[in-house]
């Protein structure tokens, strides 16, 4: 295990610097030229082009650009905003380093068993009235577009019943909408997937040989049945959070929240590729980690998984 362990994490290395390198040369690629925007009105003053291409290391071969990027972002550094005349990109994407991780946790961490406490009870009660319920449910979880889903949220508890605020974070009735607005197309994809896995669970011989020996339902279905859907859920875990990463981008443009995902689309729109690129690198860095985590959870869920043992 912890050889398997060892090996994951420095499999990250080569994931990590495709990534630096490709958000590099992406930047590299975008046409225009950012000092230029910096200077504005004072574009014909040399000196000063020339003073704000030293600072931003823009003067120099673009091997060695990349060398000092690398250098730099191996020790926290991941330059200085265009935007934010000469501003440590760290200092800005700061405030909101959490932001976006929090709340894609924190949905992950609803959604995940109330997806599969729908998912298991639609496959237990299969093809009757409550089976169909759920999946009429979970259909229009999956299908409604978010900014409509967000227009009805805010304007039956914001409105309507004056429960939670519009918008803002800081406190928990800010968080309320915003998680709620990630919880429900992703609660709804893991227990579509998590009623599949189950009702193919329900049929195999070991089920039926529990519910021969006597065993009560309730054990049964959740001692037995439901401990052997978690794996195959697990695999998607990296790919549902994901998602919600993803999925931040909107929700806080939409809730004018301070993560990640804000910052990132006003630095698209003000072309401040170092924290876009900064940005970028971060999710990529909380995408990978969640895979490792798990991937070395599959052991502790399924005994006979021995990730790494060659003699297994």
């Amino acid at each position: 295990m912890l050889r398997y362990g060892v090996g994951r994490l420095l499999g990250l290395i080569p994931v990590l610097l495709a990534a630096v390198i490709l958000t590099f040369l992406a930047n590299q690629a975008v046409p225009g030229d950012p000092i230029t925007g910096l200077l504005s009105d004072q574009s014909g003053d040399a000196a000063l082009e020339a003073r704000l291409r030293a600072a931003y290391g823009l003067d120099r071969p673009l091997w060695q650009q990349f060398v000092d990027y690398i250098l730099g972002v191996l020790q926290g550094d991941f330059g200085l905003s265009f935007r934010f005349a000469q501003m440590p990109v760290i200092d800005i994407i700061g405030e909101g380093l959490l932001i976006s991780p929090v709340l894609a946790l924190s949905a992950l961490a609803i959604a995940f068993p109330l997806g599969m406490l729908l998912g298991t009870i639609a496959a237990i009660r299969q093809n009757s009235w409550v089976d169909t319920s759920i999946i009429l449910v979970l259909v229009a979880g999956i299908s409604v577009p978010n900014f409509a889903l967000a227009s009805f949220l805010v304007y039956i508890f914001a409105f309507q019943l004056d429960w939670v605020p519009v918008a803002g974070w800081g406190s928990f009735s800010q968080a309320v909408i915003p998680i709620t607005l990630l919880v429900v197309p992703t609660s709804a994809y893991i227990a579509r997937l998590n009623r599949t896995y189950m009702l193919e669970v329900l049929r195999t011989d070991y089920i039926r040989t529990a519910r021969a020996k006597g065993l009560r339902e309730k054990i049964v279905i959740w001692r037995h049945a439901v401990r052997n859907t978690l794996v195959p859920l697990l695999t998607t875990v990296g790919i549902i959070l994901g998602g919600l990463l993803s999925g931040t981008f909107v929700v806080e443009t939409i809730f004018n929240i301070p993560g990640l995902g804000s910052l990132a689309i006003q630095a698209i729109f003000a072309r401040d590729y170092p924290v876009t690129m900064a940005i970028v690198l971060l999710f990529t860095v909380f995408y990978a980690g969640i895979n490792l985590i798990v991937d070395l959870l599959y052991s502790a869920i399924d005994p006979r998984i021995r990730l790494g043992d060659r003699t297994a």
